[in-house]
């Protein structure tokens, strides 16, 4: 008699255990919708990714520069005189490589550098930068060396540095291009704008004129 009142209660229970089993087998989401400061509805990936040491965030950049696919340039005989050159900031306007997703980062002490706060979540995402080489009629135009220490270099698949458009000379200049870091917001959607590895305008771009024959 007892275990016959008690079966309603346990249906109950029984039905109660079942929701929450199917409610954890539910996936979490993997982005959400963010209206930032500046009007914006962004989409941002709730993983939180560490990079405490500067050297794990500029992996992770060479990394995701690999999406650029454009080979580098290499000089060919002929030549008769070589000379060095450099020209900074950027032309055609930098777009967003991941449009509107925007990765959820928290970065380590080094970060103060570049004027952001050590443990604070701020929202990053990419740029593909993009600088007319200029050059004359008779000139190609390669890359010049570069080292991982050069702060005012942008990225591509193989490090610090840009790289040249396979193609012709177009009516006098060359195209270069490169990947920066932008971290556009913080975790609550205020505007911070800070560009890694410097500011667009401060981009260096180191090339070498081939004078041919």
């Amino acid at each position: 008699m007892k275990l016959l009142k008690l079966l309603p209660v346990l249906a109950v229970v029984a039905v109660m255990a079942a929701s929450c089993s199917k409610d954890d087998d539910t996936p979490a989401p993997t982005t959400y919708q963010l209206r930032a400061a500046d009007g914006r509805t962004i989409t941002v990936t709730t993983a939180v990714e560490q990079y405490a040491e500067e050297s794990a965030f500029i992996d992770m950049l060479e990394r995701q520069a690999g999406n650029m696919e454009l080979p580098t340039r290499s000089g060919e005989g002929g030549e008769v005189q070589a000379e060095r050159k450099t020209v900074t900031g950027y032309d055609e306007e930098p777009f967003l490589i991941n449009d509107d997703v925007w990765q959820q980062v928290r970065l380590g002490s080094w970060c103060a550098r570049y004027g952001l706060v050590s443990g604070e979540e701020y929202l990053l995402n990419f740029k593909r930068v993009t600088k007319y080489i200029p050059c004359a009629y008779n000139e190609e135009v390669v890359s010049d060396a570069y080292l991982p220490t050069d702060r005012n270099m942008g990225f591509n698949s193989n490090g610090v540095g840009y790289v040249i458009d396979n193609g012709n000379n177009d009516s006098g200049k060359y195209y270069a291009y490169t990947l920066v870091a932008v971290i556009g917001y913080d975790a609550d959607g205020n505007v911070v704008n800070k560009h890694y590895p410097c500011d667009l305008a401060d981009l260096q771009w180191k090339y070498i004129i081939l004078q041919m024959e």
